[in-house]
């Protein structure tokens, strides 16, 4: 007779559905996570280790730097950071390491020859035995460790904004990349754009208020005072009441100006005077201060006349096109606009609880001849963000303190207000607009305005359910938000909170899919993207450090290892009081280059009786709760594209089973962790269990 072996089976279940911290602990899908830091809901199943961030400033990102690999035969004293020069070749490269015979180089320029003297200095140190290979390590880990030694040595030449304080905001038009950042005394505000060689200042021009015009000024006139025999060119001609041939009053901005314009005197174009100016020419200058909100919009239906307007709170409103910085008045005795919109052909701003809007395809005129205008709110706004479009065209959500209204219409002749009625209102900073959705974060946690073809057009979503501990927690701890960005690509919504940490949504059409905790280590104080004209879609960031952030690129933060971990639920398979030996978990895997994981569990939610086979020192995790503070881990490293059988041995026995997986590298891809194969014993039920 055949002795009996006992019965293995294996059960199957993906990972995904992100944190979640309300479902009890017996029904939740194990799938989900119980703790979680730095994974991100994959787009298409799973939960995946994030990209991370590096310094911005136009230059060689360090994420795309290469490395060289050379042997050679060391004859002399070379050392890291010495630039070496091929004597035949006259190549050069900068040592980034030396293992043995092997010099790793970086900024190579030139093509080293084998055979050649290696020189520093005028001295030769080496003679190479071969030529140098870009990215030619071996050894994929090798290749990881090159990389970044590569990516540290570019990150050392990018700097911070010049200036002083947390970066202000910032924006990409025509694909360069701008930021505002207060002056080296905190006395006025700056702007500065990417170049290949980092950043440098926009340089604001010089403006001319004027009155009583007779004739209209056009872009591209060169205007002379008929007193002071002052000159210049006209930038903009910004008309802002009544019109150019009656009690028109406006701004002019001036370029290449010669001289000073003098207050009162007749400002002429060819000996003809059009209009009166209004005090002296002035610099154009900014305050110290403020969070710029930036948009693109275009009243002109060219692609020459697309522009960014922007607002800050402490500043006039503003337009730039590349080169020119307007300011743009509204004629407030105030005149610092917080929020601003591009909706219907007008520009929208908001004064506390006014909102107000330009005339149609004038952004510099806030006339009621032009059909400008002002609604009052009766509460702060916090936001203005059109909607794609729902049963009444294309609207306005306006966000206040504790509501929001929605602007129906298209001309001021019929904008119509509605009220939601809602106690609900959206926190500055955190809106952004999804599909046909709007997402951001209320008192009730994390809220998406859908469009409907209900009555009213639009309907609240709570988003938040499964996390809501966890907001609830911040609130209580005085932690705000901060940020808040859009990722298309992904189809994500990702919300920065003062604490340096981040949840981000996945979403699948208005579907959440998953919401899991990041931690950047540093504070988002605000964010911005685009997609760039090649199709890439790029985010940047600011933080109180004054340097620009570019996120979802390279392998670690800024050079800092991105610790990472996930602590799924605790699966009982579906038989919460039969015990089980565990005896093997094989995980489903994905990795986009080299990584490597440890990979641990834990048996009884925790059962403090169940002992490890072997003792090592475990990452305290925050949040986690009574889990045993000693594991035995099983290290996955993976250097292929795809890895379908990443396994681990298991010896225990209890009624459920949870996995945690770890890691904390600077170097290493990301990686995917899709679905948990185990293969168990049946036993008894537990004790007590009838």
């Amino acid at each position: 007779m055949r002795p009996r072996f006992p019965r293995t089976d294996t059960s199957y279940y993906p990972i995904g559905g992100g944190l979640d911290l309300v479902t009890s602990a017996i029904t939740k899908p194990p799938g989900r996570c119980i703790d979680a830091q730095n994974y991100e809901p994959d787009p298409v199943n799973g939960n995946r280790r994030i990209n991370g961030y590096e310094r911005f400033d136009g230059r060689t990102s360090p994420s795309s730097a290469s490395y060289w690999v050379i042997t050679a035969t060391i004859t002399g004293a070379l050392a890291v950071g010495n630039t070496i020069t091929g004597l035949t070749s006259a190549a050069t490269g900068k040592v980034l390491a030396i293992s043995g015979s092997t010099i790793v180089l970086g900024r190579v320029s030139g093509t080293f020859q084998s055979g050649e003297a290696l020189q520093v200095g005028g001295t030769t140190r080496a003679t190479s035995t071969s030529t140098a290979a870009e990215n030619g390590a071996t050894d994929p880990e090798d290749h990881v460790d090159y990389r970044l030694l590569a990516a540290n040595d570019r990150r050392a030449d990018i700097g911070a904004v010049p200036g002083s304080g947390q970066i202000r905001g910032g924006f990409v038009y025509n694909d360069v990349c701008y930021v505002f950042r207060d002056n080296a005394g905190a006395t006025a505000g700056d702007l500065y754009k990417q170049t290949a060689g980092g950043w440098v200042q926009v340089t604001f021009g010089r403006e001319l208020q004027f009155t009583g015009a007779v004739a209209e000024v056009f872009v591209g006139n060169t205007i002379t005072g008929a007193t002071s025999g002052a000159t210049a060119t006209v930038v903009r001609a910004m008309l802002r009441t009544g019109t150019w041939t009656v009690s028109g009053a406006g701004t002019l901005i001036l370029s290449g100006v010669v001289g000073t314009f003098q207050n009162g005197e007749n400002i002429q174009v060819g000996g003809v005077t059009k209009v009166v100016a209004n005090g002296a020419d002035s610099a154009i200058t900014r305050a110290p201060g403020g969070r710029v909100e930036a948009v693109e919009g275009n009243f002109g239906g060219t692609s020459a006349t697309k522009r960014i307007y922007g607002a800050d709170g402490v500043n006039k409103a503003f337009e730039f096109d590349g080169t020119n910085y307007i300011p743009i008045r509204t004629g407030m005795t105030t005149d610092t606009p917080l929020h601003v919109a591009v909706h219907k052909a007008r520009l929208w701003l908001s004064f506390d609880a006014s909102l107000q809007f330009s005339g149609a395809n004038q952004p510099y005129s806030w006339t009621v001849l032009t059909g400008a205008s002002e609604i009052g709110m009766g509460d702060s706004i916090t936001g203005i963000i059109p909607q794609v479009g729902n049963s009444s065209g294309a609207s306005l959500l306006v966000a206040i303190r504790n509501s929001y209204a929605i602007l129906y219409g298209s001309s001021s002749s019929d904008f119509n207000l509605v009220p939601s009625g809602s106690e609900l209102g959206y926190s500055a900073y955190t809106m952004q607009v999804i599909g046909n959705d709007t997402y951001g974060l209320t008192a009730n946690g994390v809220q998406a305005l859908i469009t409907t073809l209900n009555y009213g057009d639009f309907e609240f979503a709570s988003l938040s359910v499964l996390v809501q501990p966890l907001l609830a927690q911040k609130r209580a701890q005085g932690v705000t938000p901060t940020a808040s960005v859009a990722l298309k690509a992904k189809n994500q919504y990702r919300l920065f909170f003062s604490d340096n940490t981040c949840l981000v949504f996945g979403l699948n059409g208005q579907k959440v899919n998953g919401i899991l905790p990041l931690n950047y280590g540093r504070v988002v104080r605000c964010m911005w993207d685009a997609v760039l004209s090649t199709g890439e879609e790029v985010t940047y960031f600011g933080s109180d450090d004054g340097y620009v952030y570019k996120d979802n690129t390279g392998t670690s933060f800024d050079g800092s290892a991105i610790e990472s971990w996930m602590r799924l639920a605790f699966n009982n398979l579906q038989s919460p009081q039969l015990r089980k030996d565990y005896r093997r978990a094989v995980f489903e895997t994905t990795c986009e280059g080299y990584s490597s994981v440890n990979v641990t569990y834990d048996l009884g939610y925790g059962n403090p009786t169940v002992e490890p086979a072997a003792v090592q020192q475990y990452q305290t995790l925050i949040g986690a709760g009574g889990y045993w503070d000693q594991f035995t881990w099983d290290a996955f490293t993976w250097d292929a594209g795809v890895v379908t059988n990443a396994q681990m041995s298991i010896d225990g026995t209890e009624t459920n089973i949870n996995f945690l997986a770890y890691s904390s590298s600077a170097k290493d891809d990301p990686h995917v962790f899709q679905g948990v194969t185990l293969l168990f014993t049946p036993r008894r039920l537990a004790r007590g269990a009838s």
